[in-house]
């Protein structure tokens, strides 16, 4: 009601006033933030606590009750919650993330607008400066998306999609690969069609040649470039994992060609060669009990591309 419209305002104005400010002194240490500064810091920790007991007791299981009392107001207080994940307090942080995977499989009704808006401030907080705040947007918009997987409408999911791919090259390593899982997880949700879709682009990123730094000093622009053509090349390979990992249990016909394309990266430098070795041993995992019926969809070279590394426990070890 009123009541809780009056409360949503002033934590919005508060929490609008205080976080900027945490923000910009995070490089400081404690010893130079000055005493009304250290309050400030305690006033917001004070606030995310506040909000996420108060979701964590409005916020109800999705086994329970069918109406959030306070659903209107969930697209203000989601973003909050998200950047609260950031938190120097490792249990505060652990709290926040419990609360946002409760929020997220509340249930939400596109008829009054509430989901879509969600999404949209989903968006707002995968712009975040902090590498910590991006990734936790992923596993929250794994979670909503499906639960909420025959409500969200076709633009919706797409726009959904569009953000994960583009956290996929996002420029932390930790978030592209959570980027990954949630791509993973998308598949699964939407079927093969979207996993043809997605082949092409992946297999592109993956074919970024790798630049080799020279002898001496690398300036500056050359590094940067060295950099990204990692970065996008891990975002292919990491876009390809993910496929794979959409079907555990089963071999689409393009996952052969997949997997041998993997395997051709296998020397490359890190992060790119651990992702491999992940990959290959979650496939291995997952099939290798069905492996001499899955083996008779890859052609004898595609076999004699792979057999020695899927072959080979230690690799995976």
């Amino acid at each position: 009601g009123e009541t809780v419209h009056m409360v949503v305002s002033a934590v919005t104005r508060e929490w609008a006033r205080l976080a900027p400010l945490s923000t910009g002194r995070k490089k400081q240490s404690s010893e130079e933030a000055g005493e009304d500064e250290k309050e400030e810091d305690r006033r917001l920790k004070r606030l995310r606590h506040t909000v996420i007991s108060w979701l964590s007791a409005t916020c109800p299981d999705y086994d329970t009750l069918h109406c959030c009392p306070i659903e209107s107001h969930l697209p203000v207080l989601v973003p909050m919650l998200i950047q609260a994940l950031e938190e120097s307090d490792p249990d505060l942080a652990w709290q926040a993330q419990g609360c946002a995977e409760l929020a997220a499989n509340t249930p939400l009704h596109r008829a009054n607008g509430v989901l879509s808006k969600v999404l949209e401030a989903m968006h707002t907080v995968a712009q975040s400066s902090s590498w910590q705040v991006r990734s936790a947007v992923l596993p929250f918009l794994q979670v909503i998306v499906y639960r909420h997987q025959f409500l969200i409408s076709p633009e919706s999911m797409r726009e959904i999609q569009g953000l994960m791919i583009e956290l996929l090259s996002d420029s932390q390593v930790e978030v592209r690969e959570m980027a990954s899982s949630s791509v993973a997880v998308l598949v699964r949700i939407c079927g093969e069609s979207l996993a043809l879709e997605l082949l092409g682009s992946f297999t592109g990123w993956s074919q970024e040649p790798l630049l080799v730094r020279g002898s001496g000093d690398e300036d500056p622009s050359a590094a940067a470039a060295r950099s990204k053509a990692l970065q996008t090349r891990h975002a292919g390979v990491l876009g390809l994992a993910a496929l794979i990992a959409a079907y555990p249990y089963d071999m689409p016909s393009w996952m052969p060609g997949v997997l041998v394309r993997l395997a051709k990266f296998v020397s490359d430098p890190n992060p790119i060669r651990t992702t491999i070795k992940k990959a290959f041993g979650e496939f291995w995992r997952t099939h290798q009990d069905t492996w001499p019926m899955l083996k008779e969809k890859f052609t004898d070279d595609q076999l004699f591309s792979l057999t020695n590394l899927l072959a080979s426990p230690a690799y995976f070890s």
